[in-house]
């Protein structure tokens, strides 16, 4: 019977789409706590740290609360793709997605990884190294399992598949998902900081700022290659980009890529070597909600990329 919900449902697309953005989040998150607070040199860096490590565990709190919502949607998804939407659910069907199945495995890992981290969210206020180290472990297994159970443990070289999506997911998450991170937690909390001088916040936001650009660069190179990567395992050929749908998919995501590249680059010539008045700050704030809704946008087009046959399937 032809299934009545398929994997390029718009509520599919939805929930691989939160998934990811729930990796990239929680990577972000750590990224930010290690790769840019750490470079931060300004003279209350100490005090910023510790006013960042207060507000990081409710924003992975929420990330994985998220992310344990999501994958159950996923199971429900996934039932109703391969079962068909009006099938109950039998021990026979269930035991065939959780337990017989690569796609289980996967499944399970983002669960009990997701779990753990709302468990051990509250936990880190206490500060302890080993709690973050915990988490940080935690949340790179959570964005293991989208490859484990995707498109690249299927490939013909699963290892490499899964090792270049994983390196995928992390370029992502230190890039969009620490400028996420600094935008919402560390730019804030620069700001809190300040006993009434703006100057003194504006000058917190600039070292914040110049801390996370080598980071950015770092990890868009990452996210770049490994893409280029495994462009190259799934396609196959170049004439594939406009000859299949898997490849159209694709340059719509690189076009997409493109305008967060751009405002990347433009924030990193641009913005950054202007910050510490109140007028750049403000620019900052308008370029980087452009290169964050871009990085939305391709989140989302990921998605349905995920469910798009690869060419010669």
């Amino acid at each position: 019977m032809e299934p009545a919900f398929g994997v390029e449902s718009p509520a599919f697309v939805a929930i691989r789409a939160l998934l990811s953005a729930c990796s990239i989040g929680l990577v972000g998150a750590f990224c930010l706590r290690w790769a840019v607070l750490a470079r931060y040199a300004g003279p209350d860096a100490e005090e910023l740290r510790a006013a960042v490590d207060r507000r990081l565990p409710a924003i992975i709190d929420v990330l994985a609360i998220a992310a344990v919502l999501a994958t159950l949607a996923r199971f429900a998804a996934q039932h109703a793709a391969v079962f068909g939407a009006s099938e109950p659910w039998t021990r026979d069907s269930v035991g065939a997605l959780l337990v017989r199945s690569d796609w289980g495995r996967g499944w399970w890992l983002a669960l009990t990884t997701a779990v753990f981290l709302i468990w051990l969210a509250p936990r880190l206020r206490r500060g302890i190294a080993v709690g973050w180290w915990l988490a940080a472990a935690a949340a790179l297994a959570f964005a293991a399992s989208g490859p484990l159970s995707g498109h690249p443990a299927a490939s013909d070289a699963p290892t490499r598949g899964v090792a270049a999506q994983l390196a995928h997911l992390l370029g992502a998450g230190g890039w969009i998902g620490g400028l996420a991170l600094l935008t919402v937690v560390a730019i804030p909390t620069a700001r809190g900081l300040t006993d009434g001088a703006q100057g003194d916040a504006d000058g917190r936001i600039a070292g914040l700022v110049r801390a996370f650009s080598p980071t950015a660069l770092v990890f868009s190179a990452l996210l770049a290659l490994s893409g280029l990567y495994t462009a190259w395992m799934q396609l196959g050929g170049l004439e594939r980009l406009w000859q299949s749908a898997y490849g159209r998919t694709l340059m719509l995501k690189l076009g997409l890529l493109s305008i967060a590249v751009l405002t990347g680059a433009y924030n990193w010539r641009r913005v950054l070597p202007a910050l510490g008045t109140p007028s750049s700050s403000a620019r900052l704030r308008r370029s980087s909600l452009i290169e964050l809704t871009a990085a939305a946008l391709v989140l989302v087009v990921t998605a349905v990329l995920v469910a798009t046959p690869m060419p010669g399937d």
